[in-house]
């Protein structure tokens, strides 16, 4: 992205601006996203382990 805004010959700031919180932005939300797979995981773990204890009994 940035090598794209570092093409234009007049090197607009707004771009670079924007671009940055764009990018920002988007490793949040990927950053949040992976956090709450990870949890999903972990959860459901747990419930195949009871589920397959309760099968056992």
């Amino acid at each position: 992205m940035y090598w794209l805004v570092k093409q234009d010959k007049q090197k607009y700031v707004w771009g670079i601006s924007i671009v940055t919180i764009l990018a920002v932005i988007a490793i949040y939300v990927s950053q949040k996203a992976s956090k709450n797979a990870i949890e999903n995981y972990k959860q459901h773990q747990i419930d195949a382990r009871e589920q397959e204890a309760d099968n056992i009994k």
